[in-house]
Protein backbone atom coordinates (compact mmCIF):
# COMPACT_ATOMS: atom_id res chain seq x y z
CA UNK A 1 0.00 0.00 0.00
CA UNK A 2 2.79 2.29 0.92
CA UNK A 3 6.36 2.79 0.64
CA UNK A 4 8.47 4.02 3.74
CA UNK A 5 11.84 5.37 3.41
CA UNK A 6 14.64 3.25 5.08
CA UNK A 7 16.28 4.64 7.70
CA UNK A 8 19.52 5.61 6.36
CA UNK A 9 18.06 7.80 3.91
CA UNK A 10 16.54 10.12 5.75
CA UNK A 11 19.51 12.86 5.66
CA UNK A 12 18.73 12.78 1.25
CA UNK A 13 15.21 13.13 2.52
CA UNK A 14 15.85 16.37 4.21
CA UNK A 15 17.72 17.40 1.77
CA UNK A 16 15.19 16.95 -0.80
CA UNK A 17 12.57 18.80 1.01
CA UNK A 18 15.22 21.47 2.40
CA UNK A 19 15.21 22.57 -1.60
CA UNK A 20 11.30 22.75 -1.46
CA UNK A 21 11.45 24.73 2.10
CA UNK A 22 13.81 27.03 3.18
CA UNK A 23 14.10 27.79 6.58
CA UNK A 24 12.30 24.87 7.94
CA UNK A 25 12.78 22.95 11.52
CA UNK A 26 13.02 19.06 11.48
CA UNK A 27 12.58 17.19 14.71
CA UNK A 28 16.18 14.97 15.45
CA UNK A 29 16.75 11.91 14.00
CA UNK A 30 15.27 9.74 17.11
CA UNK A 31 11.99 11.59 16.22
CA UNK A 32 12.36 10.82 12.97
CA UNK A 33 12.35 7.44 13.66
CA UNK A 34 9.96 7.07 15.95
CA UNK A 35 7.23 8.89 13.43
CA UNK A 36 8.66 6.78 10.74
CA UNK A 37 8.00 3.71 12.65
CA UNK A 38 4.33 4.63 14.00
CA UNK A 39 3.25 5.95 10.33
CA UNK A 40 4.23 2.65 8.39
CA UNK A 41 1.85 0.99 11.58
CA UNK A 42 -0.64 3.52 11.18
CA UNK A 43 -1.27 3.15 7.70
CA UNK A 44 -1.09 -0.78 7.64
CA UNK A 45 -3.81 -0.36 10.45
CA UNK A 46 -6.29 1.63 8.25
CA UNK A 47 -9.32 -0.32 7.43
CA UNK A 48 -8.90 -1.11 3.70
CA UNK A 49 -11.64 0.97 1.46
CA UNK A 50 -11.97 3.10 3.98
CA UNK A 51 -11.60 6.11 2.19
CA UNK A 52 -13.56 5.23 -0.95
CA UNK A 53 -15.90 4.40 1.41
CA UNK A 54 -15.96 8.22 2.93
CA UNK A 55 -15.83 9.77 -0.34
CA UNK A 56 -18.84 7.70 -2.01
CA UNK A 57 -20.38 9.36 1.32
CA UNK A 58 -19.83 12.62 0.90
CA UNK A 59 -20.52 12.28 -3.12
CA UNK A 60 -24.25 10.82 -1.94
CA UNK A 61 -24.48 13.60 0.17
CA UNK A 62 -23.67 16.43 -2.59
CA UNK A 63 -27.12 14.61 -4.50
CA UNK A 64 -29.19 14.86 -0.94
CA UNK A 65 -28.96 11.92 1.07
CA UNK A 66 -26.33 12.07 3.97
CA UNK A 67 -27.54 9.44 5.70
CA UNK A 68 -23.83 7.62 5.21
CA UNK A 69 -21.98 11.22 5.78
CA UNK A 70 -24.30 11.08 9.09
CA UNK A 71 -22.71 7.21 10.30
CA UNK A 72 -19.50 8.75 9.32
CA UNK A 73 -19.70 11.75 11.80
CA UNK A 74 -21.25 9.64 14.44
CA UNK A 75 -18.46 7.25 14.44
CA UNK A 76 -15.72 10.46 14.72
CA UNK A 77 -17.67 11.78 17.25
CA UNK A 78 -16.39 9.77 20.70
CA UNK A 79 -16.06 11.66 23.51
CA UNK A 80 -12.14 10.68 24.49
CA UNK A 81 -10.59 10.74 27.61
CA UNK A 82 -8.84 13.60 28.87
CA UNK A 83 -6.47 14.44 31.53
CA UNK A 84 -7.58 15.64 34.85
CA UNK A 85 -5.80 18.24 34.69
CA UNK A 86 -8.21 19.87 32.18
CA UNK A 87 -11.38 21.40 33.04
CA UNK A 88 -13.80 22.15 30.10
CA UNK A 89 -16.53 23.96 30.03
CA UNK A 90 -19.22 24.78 27.39
CA UNK A 91 -20.56 28.41 27.09
CA UNK A 92 -22.25 28.15 24.09
CA UNK A 93 -23.17 24.64 22.35
CA UNK A 94 -20.49 25.01 19.62
CA UNK A 95 -17.47 26.35 21.94
CA UNK A 96 -15.94 23.94 24.20
CA UNK A 97 -13.28 26.08 26.13
CA UNK A 98 -10.23 23.61 27.09
CA UNK A 99 -8.24 25.24 30.54
CA UNK A 100 -5.92 24.06 33.50
CA UNK A 101 -7.76 23.80 37.03
CA UNK A 102 -4.58 24.99 38.34
CA UNK A 103 -5.16 29.19 39.67
CA UNK A 104 -3.13 31.25 37.36
CA UNK A 105 -3.14 34.98 38.44
CA UNK A 106 -2.51 36.09 34.55
CA UNK A 107 -5.13 36.49 31.76
CA UNK A 108 -4.49 33.61 29.59
CA UNK A 109 -4.26 33.91 25.74
CA UNK A 110 -7.09 32.26 24.09
CA UNK A 111 -6.49 30.09 20.62
CA UNK A 112 -9.70 29.48 18.87
CA UNK A 113 -9.00 25.64 17.22
CA UNK A 114 -10.89 24.48 13.90
CA UNK A 115 -10.74 20.63 13.51
CA UNK A 116 -9.84 18.70 10.86
CA UNK A 117 -12.01 16.48 8.29
CA UNK A 118 -12.72 17.97 5.11
CA UNK A 119 -15.30 20.37 6.39
CA UNK A 120 -17.87 17.44 6.27
CA UNK A 121 -17.08 15.72 8.79
CA UNK A 122 -15.01 15.79 12.53
CA UNK A 123 -16.34 17.96 15.95
CA UNK A 124 -14.97 19.13 19.23
CA UNK A 125 -14.63 15.64 20.08
CA UNK A 126 -12.41 14.70 17.44
CA UNK A 127 -9.96 16.98 18.30
CA UNK A 128 -10.43 17.37 21.70
CA UNK A 129 -6.90 15.12 23.07
CA UNK A 130 -5.13 18.07 21.11
CA UNK A 131 -6.90 20.66 22.62
CA UNK A 132 -6.86 19.26 26.38
CA UNK A 133 -2.40 18.96 25.74
CA UNK A 134 -2.28 22.23 23.99
CA UNK A 135 -4.49 23.90 27.08
CA UNK A 136 -2.39 21.77 29.73
CA UNK A 137 1.25 22.75 28.38
CA UNK A 138 0.91 26.31 27.30
CA UNK A 139 -1.76 27.18 30.16
CA UNK A 140 -3.69 28.97 27.54
CA UNK A 141 -7.21 28.80 26.89
CA UNK A 142 -7.71 26.38 24.22
CA UNK A 143 -11.86 26.99 22.30
CA UNK A 144 -12.87 24.27 19.79
CA UNK A 145 -15.95 25.10 17.38
CA UNK A 146 -18.13 22.85 15.79
CA UNK A 147 -18.75 24.99 12.81
CA UNK A 148 -21.30 23.85 10.46
CA UNK A 149 -20.85 21.06 8.04
CA UNK A 150 -20.76 20.86 4.04
CA UNK A 151 -22.23 19.94 1.88
CA UNK A 152 -25.35 21.20 3.58
CA UNK A 153 -23.69 24.18 4.83
CA UNK A 154 -20.38 25.14 1.72
CA UNK A 155 -17.83 28.21 2.00
CA UNK A 156 -18.10 30.67 3.08
CA UNK A 157 -20.93 29.40 6.34
CA UNK A 158 -18.15 27.56 8.26
CA UNK A 159 -15.66 31.02 7.66
CA UNK A 160 -18.65 33.55 8.98
CA UNK A 161 -19.05 30.84 12.04
CA UNK A 162 -15.35 31.40 12.75
CA UNK A 163 -15.23 35.48 13.01
CA UNK A 164 -18.57 34.73 14.98
CA UNK A 165 -16.34 32.84 17.67
CA UNK A 166 -13.58 35.16 17.56
CA UNK A 167 -15.94 37.92 18.19
CA UNK A 168 -17.49 35.76 21.28
CA UNK A 169 -14.30 34.93 22.41
CA UNK A 170 -13.06 38.48 22.89
CA UNK A 171 -16.40 39.55 24.16
CA UNK A 172 -16.51 37.01 26.75
CA UNK A 173 -12.77 36.69 27.41
CA UNK A 174 -12.73 38.18 31.07
CA UNK A 175 -15.16 35.86 32.31
CA UNK A 176 -13.00 33.16 31.73
CA UNK A 177 -9.34 34.74 32.70
CA UNK A 178 -8.83 34.92 29.30
CA UNK A 179 -7.37 37.71 27.54
CA UNK A 180 -9.14 39.21 24.99
CA UNK A 181 -6.38 41.19 23.43
CA UNK A 182 -4.32 38.35 22.72
CA UNK A 183 -7.13 35.60 20.46
CA UNK A 184 -5.07 33.22 18.33
CA UNK A 185 -6.73 30.55 15.68
CA UNK A 186 -5.58 27.43 14.31
CA UNK A 187 -6.73 24.23 13.14
CA UNK A 188 -5.69 20.60 10.89
CA UNK A 189 -6.35 20.59 7.54
CA UNK A 190 -9.79 21.73 6.29
CA UNK A 191 -9.24 23.18 9.72
CA UNK A 192 -6.22 24.85 9.13
CA UNK A 193 -7.79 26.17 5.95
CA UNK A 194 -10.67 27.69 8.14
CA UNK A 195 -7.49 29.21 10.41
CA UNK A 196 -6.06 30.76 7.55
CA UNK A 197 -9.20 32.58 5.99
CA UNK A 198 -10.68 33.62 9.31
CA UNK A 199 -6.74 35.31 10.16
CA UNK A 200 -7.08 37.45 6.92
CA UNK A 201 -10.78 38.05 8.05
CA UNK A 202 -10.51 39.36 11.52
CA UNK A 203 -8.43 42.25 12.40
CA UNK A 204 -6.54 41.85 15.93
CA UNK A 205 -5.84 38.06 15.13
CA UNK A 206 -2.55 37.66 17.65
CA UNK A 207 -0.92 34.52 15.92
CA UNK A 208 -2.39 31.82 13.30
CA UNK A 209 -1.88 28.03 13.20
CA UNK A 210 -2.01 26.20 10.07
CA UNK A 211 -1.57 22.12 10.60
CA UNK A 212 -1.13 20.65 7.04
CA UNK A 213 -3.82 22.70 5.62
CA UNK A 214 -5.61 22.44 2.43
CA UNK A 215 -4.71 25.60 0.95
CA UNK A 216 -6.22 25.07 -2.79
CA UNK A 217 -9.52 23.36 -3.55
CA UNK A 218 -8.55 22.32 -7.00
CA UNK A 219 -6.34 19.59 -8.36
CA UNK A 220 -2.47 20.31 -9.00
CA UNK A 221 -0.86 17.70 -10.50
CA UNK A 222 2.12 18.13 -7.79
CA UNK A 223 5.06 15.74 -6.86
CA UNK A 224 3.25 15.61 -3.45
CA UNK A 225 -0.22 15.30 -5.01
CA UNK A 226 0.69 12.31 -6.77
CA UNK A 227 3.17 10.52 -4.57
CA UNK A 228 0.78 10.45 -1.72
CA UNK A 229 -2.44 10.99 -3.29
CA UNK A 230 -3.23 7.09 -2.45
CA UNK A 231 -2.72 5.16 0.78
CA UNK A 232 -1.07 8.18 2.78
CA UNK A 233 -4.50 9.13 4.81
CA UNK A 234 -5.48 11.44 2.47
CA UNK A 235 -6.34 10.11 -0.62
CA UNK A 236 -6.35 12.54 -3.39
CA UNK A 237 -10.50 10.95 -4.28
CA UNK A 238 -11.65 11.88 -0.84
CA UNK A 239 -10.11 14.97 -0.92
CA UNK A 240 -11.46 16.35 -4.32
CA UNK A 241 -14.91 15.15 -2.91
CA UNK A 242 -14.09 17.51 0.32
CA UNK A 243 -13.01 20.48 -2.16
CA UNK A 244 -16.11 20.09 -4.04
CA UNK A 245 -18.57 19.58 -1.20
CA UNK A 246 -16.99 22.79 0.88
CA UNK A 247 -16.17 25.46 -2.56
CA UNK A 248 -19.50 25.03 -3.85
CA UNK A 249 -18.15 26.32 -7.29
CA UNK A 250 -15.87 28.81 -5.35
CA UNK A 251 -13.08 27.15 -5.65
CA UNK A 252 -11.05 30.26 -7.10
CA UNK A 253 -12.25 32.15 -4.14
CA UNK A 254 -9.10 33.50 -2.02
CA UNK A 255 -11.05 32.66 0.98
CA UNK A 256 -11.87 29.57 -0.04
CA UNK A 257 -8.10 28.81 -1.56
CA UNK A 258 -6.38 30.66 0.46
CA UNK A 259 -3.12 29.72 -1.31
CA UNK A 260 -4.59 32.30 -4.25
CA UNK A 261 -4.68 34.95 -1.64
CA UNK A 262 -2.81 38.51 -2.96
CA UNK A 263 0.48 39.71 -1.36
CA UNK A 264 -1.79 42.48 0.01
CA UNK A 265 -3.61 40.42 1.68
CA UNK A 266 -1.19 37.86 2.83
CA UNK A 267 0.47 40.78 4.70
CA UNK A 268 -2.21 41.26 6.93
CA UNK A 269 -1.10 37.56 8.45
CA UNK A 270 -0.45 37.47 11.99
CA UNK A 271 2.99 35.72 12.93
CA UNK A 272 2.10 32.02 11.84
CA UNK A 273 3.32 28.50 12.34
CA UNK A 274 2.73 25.86 9.86
CA UNK A 275 3.41 22.10 10.56
CA UNK A 276 3.25 19.78 7.85
CA UNK A 277 4.16 16.18 7.42
CA UNK A 278 6.24 15.00 5.07
CA UNK A 279 4.43 12.04 3.28
CA UNK A 280 1.22 14.02 2.82
CA UNK A 281 -0.47 15.23 -0.23
CA UNK A 282 -0.88 18.25 0.60
CA UNK A 283 2.69 19.21 1.35
CA UNK A 284 3.10 20.86 -1.63
CA UNK A 285 0.30 23.22 -1.24
CA UNK A 286 2.10 24.27 2.33
CA UNK A 287 5.53 24.76 1.40
CA UNK A 288 4.27 27.07 -1.57
CA UNK A 289 2.22 29.34 0.52
CA UNK A 290 5.07 29.13 3.61
CA UNK A 291 7.34 30.21 0.77
CA UNK A 292 5.49 33.19 -0.60
CA UNK A 293 5.13 34.77 3.22
CA UNK A 294 8.70 33.90 3.39
CA UNK A 295 9.77 36.19 0.38
CA UNK A 296 6.98 38.44 1.34
CA UNK A 297 9.41 38.86 4.97
CA UNK A 298 6.50 38.11 6.88
CA UNK A 299 6.98 36.62 10.76
CA UNK A 300 6.31 32.74 9.82
CA UNK A 301 7.63 29.26 11.48
CA UNK A 302 7.31 26.05 9.89
CA UNK A 303 8.01 22.87 11.14
CA UNK A 304 8.07 19.36 8.86
CA UNK A 305 7.95 15.95 10.38
CA UNK A 306 9.44 13.84 7.52
CA UNK A 307 8.22 10.59 8.13
CA UNK A 308 4.55 11.00 9.38
CA UNK A 309 1.85 11.20 7.37
CA UNK A 310 -1.68 12.87 7.32
CA UNK A 311 -4.41 12.92 10.06
CA UNK A 312 -1.93 12.62 13.49
CA UNK A 313 -3.84 15.73 15.51
CA UNK A 314 -7.18 13.94 15.59
CA UNK A 315 -6.71 10.14 14.43
CA UNK A 316 -4.86 8.10 16.60
CA UNK A 317 -1.44 6.20 15.55
CA UNK A 318 1.35 8.69 15.31
CA UNK A 319 1.70 9.80 19.16
CA UNK A 320 5.34 11.34 18.24
CA UNK A 321 4.02 13.17 15.42
CA UNK A 322 0.96 14.24 18.02
CA UNK A 323 3.54 15.31 20.95
CA UNK A 324 5.68 17.37 18.74
CA UNK A 325 2.69 19.33 17.11
CA UNK A 326 1.52 19.93 21.23
CA UNK A 327 5.39 20.96 21.84
CA UNK A 328 5.63 23.49 18.99
CA UNK A 329 2.55 25.19 18.99
CA UNK A 330 2.68 25.57 22.64
CA UNK A 331 6.20 27.17 22.13
CA UNK A 332 4.65 29.61 19.70
CA UNK A 333 1.77 30.14 21.40
CA UNK A 334 4.21 31.48 24.61
CA UNK A 335 6.49 33.16 22.26
CA UNK A 336 9.76 30.40 22.45
CA UNK A 337 10.28 30.32 18.60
Amino acid sequence: MMTIHPLHIIPSLLMALSSLSAHAIYPDSLNQRMMQEEEQAFLENMKPGLQHIQMLAVRKAMQGDDSDLQQIRQSRNQVPALSEEVATFYPTPSICLFYTKKADNRKRPILLYLHGGGWCFGSINSCAKFCAAVALKSDCIVAALNYRLAPAHPFPAPIEDCKRAVAFLKKHANEWGGDSTDVSVGGDSAGGNLALATAVSVPGISKVIPIYPVTKLFTEQTSSWVKYGKGYGNDAELLEAFNEAYANHNEHNPLASVGLCSDGILKTLPPALFISAGHDILYDQTAALVKRLQHLNMPVSYRIYPTATHLFITVAGQPTAFKNAVRDVCMFLNGSN
